[in-house]
């Protein structure tokens, strides 16, 4: 069977009046208050549709914030927000903050493709997650997200996309507060050819959405492997133009240790701990070494040793948060948050200053240590890497 690992794609478009007040900010850059905000402001947001279970304590049930995620989307296609349904097409996404710029294939890939290798995953899922994600998709029948991938850098492809982006109009441009500036283009049919056949035999790794990739890899399970469900919304990124930040770790408690005791535990495991002094930066400096925040003061962590192949995040987990904390890496008590590096280390300050609990800032992990895990088909702790910008959910409406 030639499964190939792009195809065209069937989707609704945003009307572009509509484009800026509809898409949503990234989901998890925004803390929950934000969140709420955003949609107390505006019944249209599409973050209305892709509120997860736990966001809203009023809402007891999984399945009562499906209900309620499905009603928000009867609400925006009742308003005629989105364009008819376009014939199989792909498409470019760009997204630029200040200088930083990059440019996506929207496409789908056929799920039989994931099954068989093709994309490479870095990070290990919470299974929980996962299948509220299932349920979700299950319940509204919709992909909006799209799981962003990242390809070897090709020359051809390259070209391709500059010619359409010198050479034609975009059919959606806006931005929102969050100054992210953003671009859509058709995909005339003789350059979808000629990248869907460029990109046949490729491989490409998860940059961001690995619990929607399993979501989706669920619900063709679900319906036998065949049907609408077996295929994946996906936008593809040259691997050169991607941006990594990390994702820092909040403990809600102490665990019932006193600081001192924590500063105990933490340096009987082979970690020296120095405090950080006053006005300066907290930022850990390389690979292999923590800052932790905890009673209002910064400490920097580092191991007394470390084998090349150690993966900070893995080790964080395996050596303080699972010893000295008791959290396991699924977070099935909801005591660890996970913050990433774009909202940036005062929040992590406050949001501890306030509720309490110790704060753990990572370095961002290089991109050469990432590809070397995923090509050795090994994965980093869930919720290691944040790439961004993040592509936005409710540009597209792809019916399953």
């Amino acid at each position: 069977m030639d499964l190939g690992l792009l195809t065209r794609v069937e989707a609704q478009l945003v009307r572009q009046e509509w484009a800026e007040r509809v898409v949503s900010p990234a989901y998890d850059a925004l803390r929950p208050e934000q969140r709420f905000d955003v949609m107390k402001k505006d019944p249209y947001v599409f973050l209305h549709v892709t509120r997860s279970f736990g966001d809203d304590e009023s809402e007891k049930t999984a399945e009562e914030v499906s209900a309620s995620n499905a009603a928000a989307l009867s609400r925006l296609l009742s308003a005629n927000i989105y364009g008819q349904v376009r014939g199989p097409s792909l498409y470019l996404y760009q997204l630029q903050f200040g200088d930083h710029q990059q440019t996506a294939i929207i496409g789908d890939v056929p799920l039989a493709a994931v099954k068989e290798g093709r994309i490479i995953p870095h990070e290990r899922i919470r299974p929980s997650r996962s299948l509220h994600l299932a349920d979700h998709l299950e319940k509204i029948r919709v992909q909006s997200s799209p799981v962003a991938l990242g390809y070897e850098d090709d020359e051809h492809v390259a070209t391709i996309i500059s010619s359409i982006q010198n050479n034609e109009s975009p059919i959606l441009h806006f931005q929102r507060e969050d100054l992210i500036e953003q671009k859509i283009w058709s995909v005339a049919d003789v350059d979808a050819s000629a990248l869907i056949e460029i990109m046949r035999d490729k491989y490409a790794y998860v940059v961001d959405g690995h619990h929607r990739l399993s979501a989706a890899s669920e619900m063709w399970i679900r319906n036998g492997e065949s049907g609408s469900f077996g295929k994946l919304f996906a936008a593809f990124f040259p691997l050169s133009e991607l941006k990594i930040s990390a994702f820092h770790r909040r403990v809600t408690d102490m665990a019932g240790h006193s600081l001192d005791d924590l500063y105990k535990e933490i340096a009987a495991r082979d970690f020296s701990l120095l405090p950080i002094r006053e006005g300066e930066d907290p930022q850990p400096k390389a690979s292999g070494e923590f800052s932790m925040y905890a009673g209002g003061q910064w400490t920097t962590i580092k191991p007394a040793r470390i084998h090349p192949s150690e993966i900070d995040s893995g080790l964080l987990q395996r050596k303080i948060l699972s010893p000295v904390f008791h959290i396991d890496e699924a977070g099935a008590d909801n005591r660890l948050q996970y913050l990433p590096g774009s909202v940036g280390l005062k929040h992590l300050v406050d949001q501890t200053d306030l509720d309490g609990g110790v704060a753990f800032a990572l370095h961002p992990v290089p991109m050469a240590q990432l590809l070397s895990v995923a090509d050795r088909r090994m994965t980093f702790p869930p919720k290691s890497t944040y790439f961004q910008p993040k592509v936005r959910s409710g540009i597209f409406l792809v019916h399953r």
